[in-house]
């Protein structure tokens, strides 16, 4: 039974040995997840703060272009005022000029060739066929504009006009620049919030990882401190046990130094001759009876 016993505890040591090293094991894998995932987080933190600044950035742009825009309507008007005191003298003179609106779309078609011909790259063929085009239709308005000047009030009126309208189309200008610059701060707000999102998720599988990792390392603890009582409750039954035998082997001994020293004593009373080996025997057995 003792021998039973003492293999029984010592699988249980084995299964608590196992238990130890898995659990240190999973504790090294789960942190290694949570250093992971808290990197991956600080990470989040980045390309959110970075996302926040861009937003902020075009909030800001989109103050200036509110500003500029209602600056610009303000020219505007003032330069409309002017040309239709313009086509009211034109109309009331009854002469040939053509209408100032017509003038006004000659001078804007003009400005958006001249931007095409700057932005756009173009073949030599199609480059050459824009410059004449320009040319053509500059001339164009020239002849109209010089129409309108012989008349010196339409002059001034126009002068005026074209002061506003001019003014008009450089806060134009900058309203476009600014809103160039508003749309390239949402893209790379949008790319960074999504940047955030895409990370997020990884942070996330690190997280589950983790807790998969914890929760296995906890079942091991929990294994293994279980195994240690068994090997405490089998450590008492053997000691127990042991103890008993022990017990027992004494009670044996002296029972057989009784019997001995019996023997001896009634061979003595019967006037037989003792050995020293006897005597012996006997001072033996009465220490053991004692």
């Amino acid at each position: 039974m003792l021998e039973e016993l003492e293999a029984r505890r010592a699988e249980v040591i084995k299964k608590a040995e196992e238990c130890k090293k898995r659990r240190t094991e999973l504790n090294s894998e789960a942190s290694k997840w949570a250093d992971l995932r808290d990197e991956l987080n600080s990470r989040i933190r980045d390309a959110v703060a970075k996302a926040k600044a861009y937003k902020k950035q075009r909030e800001e742009y989109e103050k200036l272009i509110e500003a500029k825009k209602e600056k610009r309507g303000e020219l505007n008007r003032k330069a409309s005022k002017y040309y239709s005191m313009v086509e009211k003298l034109r109309k009331n003179k009854k002469n040939d000029l053509k209408s100032i609106r017509a003038f006004e779309r000659l001078r804007k078609r003009i400005d958006e060739l001249e931007m095409r011909q700057q932005v756009e790259v173009l073949s030599k063929d199609k480059e050459k066929k824009l410059v004449a085009r320009i040319t053509e239709l500059r001339r164009e308005f020239a002849k109209m504009q010089k129409e309108f000047e012989k008349d010196q009030k339409l002059k001034e009126l126009l002068k005026e006009a074209q002061r506003y309208k001019e003014e008009a189309d450089k806060y134009h200008e900058e309203v476009l620049n600014y809103v160039k610059l508003s749309h390239d701060c949402h893209d790379k707000m949008v790319k960074w919030f999504k940047e955030a999102d895409r990370i997020r998720e990884k942070a996330d599988e690190a997280h589950r990882l983790y807790l998969e990792a914890q929760e296995a390392a906890d079942e091991a603890h929990r294994l293994f401190v279980r195994y240690l009582r068994d090997i405490r409750d089998f450590n008492h039954v053997i000691s127990g046990l042991r103890r008993k035998m022990r017990e027992d082997w004494s009670f044996k001994e002296r029972i057989e130094a009784r019997k001995r020293a019996k023997n001896i004593y009634e061979r003595f009373r019967e006037g037989e001759k003792l050995s020293t080996e006897d005597l012996l025997m006997l001072q033996k057995s009465e220490m053991l009876l004692k």
